[in-house]
Order: C-alpha cells, then sequence, then structure tokens
C-alpha cells in the first residue's frame, strides 16, 4: 500500500483544504488561501526571533491537549514551508515559530533568517509531504517520515526520508519548549534517542 500524506491545512482561518498530486506516487494535502492568502502579505523581519508570535497558536503553552497540539504544529510547520516553497507565502511564519535559542537544521541565531531563504532559494519549488501522521515520542517533541520534492535547474528532485534501497530510515524531528515555540529541527534517524531541549544550543 503507498503511503499517503496527512498535511490537512491549517495555516490560518482563511484556508481550504486541496487535494494536489506531487508527481511521487501518493496524494497530497497542501494548503490553499482564500482571499489574498494571508502568508502572502510580507512583513517587516523581526530584529529577534520569536519576539512576538503573529499567528495566533504559535506560543499556545503545552498541556493535557500536548500530543494533538504537537501534531498540529508539526502540519503547521509543513504548510508554511511548502508554502514558501510554491510562492504562495514567505518563511516569516517559520521564523516567528522559533524560540531565540532556536537550533533549526543546525542554523542558531540570526543564522537561520538567511541560511533557510538560501536554502528555499537553491531548492526551487520545495515541497514536503508526509509519508504518515506525526508521531509524539518525547513530552514536547514530534516527528514524522516525509518525501521532499523540488526542481534543480529544470530537472525534478526527489528525496525520500525512508527509502529500504539504501537503506534510509529517518524522520524530520521537532523539539518545542514549554511555551510552544520551536526549540530544534533536525533530520535524525527513527529511533534515535530524544536529547534533552538544553543541547539544541550546544549543538553545531
Amino acid at each position: 500500500q503507498q503511503p499517503k500524506s496527512v498535511v490537512d491545512g491549517r495555516c490560518g482561518e482563511d484556508e481550504m483544504k486541496t487535494i494536489a498530486m506531487a508527481g511521487i506516487g501518493f496524494s497530497s494535502w497542501a494548503c490553499a488561501f482564500q482571499n489574498g492568502a494571508r502568508l502572502a502579505v510580507r512583513r517587516p523581519p523581526m530584529t529577534r526571533l520569536g519576539r512576538a508570535a503573529r499567528f495566533a497558536g504559535l506560543s499556545a503553552p503545552i498541556d493535557d491537549d500536548t500530543p494533538e497540539k504537537l501534531r498540529d504544529k508539526a502540519k503547521d510547520f509543513l504548510c508554511y514551508k511548502n508554502a514558501a516553497g510554491r510562492g504562495d507565502g514567505t518563511l516569516d511564519p517559520i521564523f516567528d515559530m522559533c524560540s531565540p535559542s532556536a537550533n533549526i537544521y543546525g542554523l542558531k541565531g540570526e543564522s537561520i533568517r538567511p541560511g533557510l531563504t538560501d536554502f528555499f532559494n537553491q531548492h526551487v519549488g520545495l515541497q514536503h509531504e508526509l509519508i504518515s501522521e506525526p508521531t509524539v515520542v518525547g513530552p514536547n517533541t514530534v516527528q514524522y517520515p516525509f518525501v521532499k520534492t523540488w526542481t534543480d535547474e529544470g530537472d525534478a528532485q526527489r528525496w525520500s526520508s525512508i527509502d529500504p534501497n539504501k537503506p534510509r530510515n529517518k524522520v524530520e524531528r521537532l523539539d518545542f519548549d514549554a511555551k510552544g515555540y520551536l526549540v530544534r529541527v533536525s533530520v535524525v534517524e527513527s529511533d534515535a534517542p530524544i536529547k534533552p531541549l538544553h543541547d539544541a544550543t550546544d549543538e553545531l
């Protein structure tokens, strides 16, 4: 049975669900927006990451509903990335999700904004599709296997975090602090130990 993406589109009050074919053998959920798309409105850059979440719910405290909230935040994160990759929005919502001490794919502090922006510029049309539902693996940690696609000089590219032919069995893992801000985003082995949050600022 082929994997099916489960991103359900949680990018704002104006979103609607659409089904898109990504050319990778399974259906995917993607965010589409009515009336101008909130994400397409460019905001002034912040002088400090995570100073104020401009989207409701990004800093919601983690409580008894933690598992569902973490899964929702993971889908929000993917939705924002895909909107930026399609050109429907900017990366600002992702920057707003970050705590001041965040480590995003090894980028920290003031290097997050230019580093992530450059990565998206180099990977034209970058899209991420869930292979399965995000799984909560720690008090503030959620992870998911995924496929990413983009174009390189007009040629379609595809990379799957799960590939038995390599073999490869990786996931994208998101760690949040108690206030709901992103502390760390990384791609790790699916069974990698959960690291303490304070390790995020110590990683290279």
